[in-house]
């Protein structure tokens, strides 16, 4: 069939090259518009739930959401693990899906079973669109300043209405974004803050302020009416502000501040409406919110506000806001009127600090393609900047997106490429001494990349760093080399008269078709691990292998096809000659030092068994890490504080870490965030603190002075370490990178390298565990950033309801709830409706009755009471009925203030009423959770809950330098796993656990591709002897590259091991090429010694060509540092060391058969040769 493709090719010339152009214009088009990412996506179908239950403890959060979620969405088909987190107020599950899952149905499936869980009042989970590698862009929204005062014109309610209502909703609409997660700003609603002394004046229940909020904010219909000959839609109109959108009116301003004055008027008159409902009515004068309120009446006898806007809204009717989750700031560099940023005089940087701003983060969907989407994003933020949608002065300020990463990684690949391109023509040329030749060769490196990514491009696949920076082109092209090699030496060497040149060509090329055919067999067969990896490596390499596959099957087809063609086309006038000086060299060096080896050939066993044993030794103790770490172009620097700090406590350090990493010029940016996002899409309380921090290109970086030159990424870690440890002390600090960090834990659950994961059922000793574990953990040499992910330390105000003083004073359990919630946490009530945006009604107490712990317990709670009032309302015996109750501390009645107001001007009304508080109905717990009066009402409690397939777990994590995982691991592990006993186990999460799952995978489909390559082998040469000698040359390119890993100081890796497996089949490929040689020349009678030194003199230059064209292919990537070569380089570091140790194939091979040699060779073992 080959013989027959060559036949056709020659023949055809002209139809070659048409689909050969034809391949050049596809698989350029391929190349330009192929979507390109720096990284593959390494994880599985994941669908993140989240529900928020808005001010519910972790337990409380754990017990009614998060468990009857895991009961519901358990047992679906593909399902791997369920992780969750319970923590204040948010429950986030994490649904781990098998690789082979197609996502989309997955989170079909989960949608499924979400409209099957019951979960309390007010409480929906829904789907996350957060992906572990979806983050591509984050922005802040650009505050204008008064030019009078310099503050913001806007609240933080403005613009965080602008980035919910309008930049999300415009955003989402790009092709694959999937959302926009908010961090910082506040959410706005309108609170209505009661007095309790007026309510009890004026007779009212919070129940009565409740309804009568509701019932006042609605419209009505009457269906409709016909009048003669028209129809007319009957409507009451009763909604606050009749549900227009306020900011509709300012979108055609030119100027912010003149807006935002607007949006500050409609806000008042909104407040204003509310203060007009009516409660009750008394002798026929109503009883308005106005009158209940806090700071007293401001309204006329007519309902009109008898102060301005700004008094009108600040105290009784607010415009507030929600409970803050988060809190985000950022810094920047100041620049001048040039665009430049301003530096001082010794060269540092001016920043410009923000300290309250919005931020958004893009998101896409699992699965969708960076730039494409990228572009759609960064299109539509113009568009909103043209549109006039956005509020006056308003703008979106992008400060970190994915296309960096992609350009510079980018950067690095296409000069490995050219770098390495050059190099293998350059060695073409040396070996072949004829430039045509040798560009015949080369040509079909370029055209089978093409071909790769045309069928990239087809398949609607993406490429990435490693899918192109890691194809050794000398691998690819070892087909064309053989080819074009025996074409040249066939014309330059041979005698062929009475032949035709394309009759020569076709000769030569087919005299080496049955090496091609094995070769390819054992290329197959080599690069199987590849194909059926699984897991994350199988996720990160499996580009890789499509592209190998896809640019080494093209390379055969061209081989077989455009390369015979253009030796036709362009070796026409090649004359007979010898081998160039170059060749002659190294042909004369080589058969010295072979018959030396030949005569100590029992030495050289030695020597070689020697080594093997000694690079066995080497590669037992070499360290071994899952993969190294990908360079993101910044840091994820993040700040564990106590658990129950308060929220203004981080805000404050975290100004101040802004200020430190000011002094780092290395850094573009400086955004930080407290807490965690408004839609729960990232766990974290206030304690967390974290940065995401763009570098500047390395090239930018100053000159360290301490130093003298450029700080390594390493130094300014360390560096940055060293001062935050002086300035908070205590607080356990953690590098990592967005991508890396958001794939770890989106791999193990946990936030870090590696992991302890400890399961058991008890709270208490599970922490106490964790700490210990934490503790031994330090003391292991290489540990490094141990830290516990606490489950306590949380304090609670817990408040026991006793019913039996309840019953005493017939007040119900859910009385005292639904006022400490109404009254401390606050009430929503009914919506405040503008335009498509929608914000709470809510009633809460004013602040300083609920400030501390004996303000709540003041709280008064309507007691089911009736009393009769004296006549002096004319009202006889009306009865008073639930009245609020005047409060002391111990129950005894007290007299009411006098009831006077601008809408009330009857006589002062005293009443005599029994008193009760929230203290008097409330017991606190012991420590052994039964009431007690003689304890606190202060508790500890948990922070956070973390579960996983149903059990209660907590997380110590840690990262190992200064030496390799596995020892770090081992010895850790040999100190820990005694600590743990029964009913509580503990697991190795993370890295490791990758690391392990990997090699297990590996080492078996490893053992199945050498089993396969031996039974290619033998069935090529019918003799187990031969086979033998091909697999002993698999030893000696494995010594050079374990001998590279560990002069480079490089840990043994899935990288490295995709080298290995990458060399195997050029191993084997020159193993049999040498041994079938010697093969044919034995079944000729040629004397074993000459038939050595011959044989192998005629193949050092191919095999020589081939191995340094592999070994130069991939030097730019083995000796690069730049962004983007990490991944990449324990690969090609493998593959140079494996070519370099060629030199010993082509002494080890001969030395092996000369000791079987004389034995007369199988029937068409020497069909190889050539």
């Amino acid at each position: 069939m080959i013989r027959k493709l060559l036949d056709w090719a020659v023949s055809n010339p002209l139809i070659v090259m048409i689909l050969t152009t034809g391949l050049i214009i596809g698989g350029g088009y391929a190349f330009t518009h192929v979507n390109i990412e720096a990284y593959p996506d390494p994880t599985p179908p994941i669908i993140d739930v989240v529900a928020q239950f808005p001010g519910a403890s972790a337990g409380q959060v754990e017990r009614q959401v998060t468990i009857p979620l895991e009961v519901a969405l358990a047992g679906m088909p593909g399902l791997d693990t369920t992780r969750s987190q319970s923590l204040f107020g948010l429950a986030q599950l994490r649904n781990q899906f098998t690789y082979a899952t197609d996502y989309w149905q997955a989170r079909q499936e989960v949608l499924n079973r979400l409209g099957s869980v019951t979960l309390p009042a007010g409480v929906e989970a829904g789907i996350s669109p957060a992906s572990p590698i979806g983050e591509v862009l984050r922005f802040t929204l650009e505050n204008p300043k008064d030019p009078e005062t310099g503050k913001p014109v806007y609240t933080l309610n403005d613009l965080q209405s602008v980035e919910d209502f309008i930049v999300e909703r415009e955003l989402r609409r790009v092709p694959g974004v999937a959302g926009v997660s908010g961090v910082g700003g506040t959410v706005k609603r309108y609170e209505i803050q009661p007095d309790p002394n007026r309510l009890r004046h004026y007779g009212i229940k919070l129940e009565q302020l409740e309804q009568a909020l509701d019932r006042a904010n609605a419209n009505g219909s009457g269906d409709n009416l016909v009048q003669g000959e028209q129809t007319s839609v009957v409507r009451s109109l009763g909604q606050f502000g009749l549900g227009h959108d306020p900011q509709q009116l300012v979108l055609g301003l030119q100027d912010p501040v003149e807006a935002a004055k607007v949006l500050r008027a409609e806000e008042a008159r909104r407040c204003l409406e509310i203060r007009q409902v009516v409660l009750a009515t008394v002798n026929n004068v109503p009883v308005r919110v106005d009158q209940v309120v806090d700071g007293g009446p401001v309204l006329n006898a007519d309902g009109t506000s008898r102060v301005d806007d700004a008094t009108l809204a600040s105290r009784g009717v607010i415009v507030g806001q929600k409970t803050r989750l988060g809190l985000a700031a950022i810094s920047y560099p100041r620049t001048g009127a040039d665009g430049k940023p301003l530096t001082t005089a010794d060269g540092a940087t001016v920043w410009q600090d923000e300290e309250d701003v919005v931020q958004g983060i893009v998101l896409l969907y699992k699965g969708e393609k960076s730039l494409p989407a990228l572009k759609g994003v960064l299109a539509k933020i113009d568009e909103l900047h043209a549109s006039g949608k956005l509020l006056p002065g308003i703008k979106i300020v992008p400060y970190y997106d994915r296309t960096t990463l992609i350009d510079r990684t980018t950067v690095t690949v296409h000069e490995n490429l050219v770098v390495g391109m050059a190099l293998v023509t350059a060695i073409l040329i040396m070996f072949l001494g004829n430039v045509r030749a040798a560009v015949i060769a080369a040509i079909n490196i370029p055209l089978a990349l093409l071909f790769a990514f045309g069928v990239l491009f087809l398949r609607g696949k993406s490429a990435n760093l490693l899918s192109i920076g890691a194809v050794d082109f000398g691998i690819i092209v070892d087909s064309t080399v053989i080819i074009v090699e025996s074409v040249y030496r066939g014309l330059t060497h041979d005698d062929a008269h009475g032949l035709t040149l394309a009759q020569r060509i076709t000769k030569s090329a087919g005299a080496v078709q049955r090496s091609l055919v094995y070769a390819t067999a054992v290329m197959v067969c080599a690069l199987l691990p590849l194909f059926t990896m699984t897991g994350p490596e199988g996720q990160i390499f499996g580009p890789m292998a499509d592209t190998y596959a896809f640019a080494i099957g093209g390379a055969l087809v061209l081989s077989l096809t455009v390369s015979p063609v253009l030796c036709f086309l362009i070796l026409r006038n090649v004359k007979p000659k010898p081998d160039n000086f170059v060749v002659r060299s190294i042909d004369w060096l080589y058969r010295v030092q072979l018959q030396g080896l030949l005569a100590t050939r029992w030495l050289v066993a030695a020597g070689f068994l020697a080594a093997v044993v000694a690079t066995g030794a080497t590669a037992a103790t070499m360290g071994r890490e899952f993969m190294p770490e990908l360079e993101e172009g910044g840091l994820l620097v993040r700040g564990t504080f106590p658990v129950n700090i308060s929220f203004d406590e981080v805000v404050r350090h975290g100004t101040e870490f802004r200020r430190f990493i000011q002094s780092f010029s290395e850094i573009r940016v400086i955004p930080t965030t407290v807490g965690r996002p408004n839609d729960g899409m990232d766990t974290g309380g206030y304690y967390l603190l974290q940065a995401n921090l763009p570098l500047r290109a390395q090239e930018e970086w100053p000159v360290d002075k301490t130093r003298g030159r450029r700080r390594t990424k390493k130094e300014l870690i360390a560096d940055i370490t060293v001062g935050l440890e002086e300035r908070f002390p205590g607080v356990p600090w953690d590098f990592s990178q967005i991508i890396r960090d958001n794939v770890l834990e989106a791999l193990s659950g946990v936030k870090g390298e590696n992991s302890i994961k400890i399961y058991g059922p008890d709270l208490d000793v599970l922490e106490n565990t964790g700490m210990e574990v934490r503790d031994t953990l330090n003391m292991v040499a290489g540990v490094q950033n141990a830290s516990v992910y606490r489950n306590q330390g949380q304090s609670n105000l817990e408040f026991y309801v006793d019913r039996q003083k309840c019953a005493r004073w017939n007040v119900s359990a859910a009385d005292v709830q639904s006022v400490i919630q109404s009254a401390v946490g606050g009430k929503a009530v009914t919506d405040m409706v503008e335009g498509e945006k929608t914000f709470d009604v809510t009633i809460r107490w004013p602040e300083r009755l609920r400030a501390d712990e004996q303000a709540i317990l003041n709280i008064p709670i309507p007691v089911g009471n009736t009393l009769r009032a004296d006549n002096q309302f004319a009202m006889g015996n009306t009865p008073i009925s639930g009245a609020s109750i005047g409060l002391t501390s111990t129950g005894n009645v007290m007299k009411l203030p006098s009831a006077t107001g601008s809408s009330f001007n009857a006589p002062s009304l005293d009443f005599d009423v029994p008193s009760r508080r929230v203290g008097d109905l409330v017991t606190p717990l012991g420590e052994n959770g039964l009431p007690d009066p003689k304890a606190s009402f202060v508790r500890p409690g948990a922070s956070t809950i973390y579960r996983e397939q149903g059990d209660r777990l907590i997380a110590i994590k840690f990262e190992v330098r200064g030496r390799d995982l596995a020892s770090g691991v081992a010895e850790a592990r040999s100190k820990i796993e005694p600590m743990i006993h029964p009913p509580y186990r503990a697991e190795w999460s993370g890295e490791f656990q990758q690391m392990e799952a990997a090699e297990r995978r590996l080492a078996g489909m490893f053992a199945l591709s050498m089993i396969l390559i031996a039974l290619v082998i033998y069935l090529a040469f019918r003799s187990f002897l031969d086979a033998a000698v091909v697999l002993a040359n698999i030893l000696a390119m494995v010594i050079g590259g374990v001998w590279a890993l560990k002069f480079a100081g490089l840990y043994f890796n899935i990288s490295a091991a995709v080298g290995f497996i990458s060399i195997l089949g050029v191993a084997v490929m020159n193993g049999l090429l040498l041994v079938s040689t010697f093969n044919g020349m034995r079944a000729k009678g040629i004397d074993l010694r000459e038939t050595l030194l011959e044989g192998t003199g005629k193949l050092v230059r191919p095999i020589l060509m081939t191995a340094l064209a592999a070994m130069l292919g991939l030097l730019p990537a083995a000796l690069s540092t730049a962004m983007g070569s990490e991944c990449q380089k324990p690969l090609a570091v493998v593959v140079v060391g494996g070519m370099i140790s060629t030199i010993l194939c082509l002494n080890l091979v001969p030395v092996l058969y000369s000791f079987y040699g004389k034995r007369t060779p199988p029937e068409g073992a020497g069909d190889f040769a050539h």
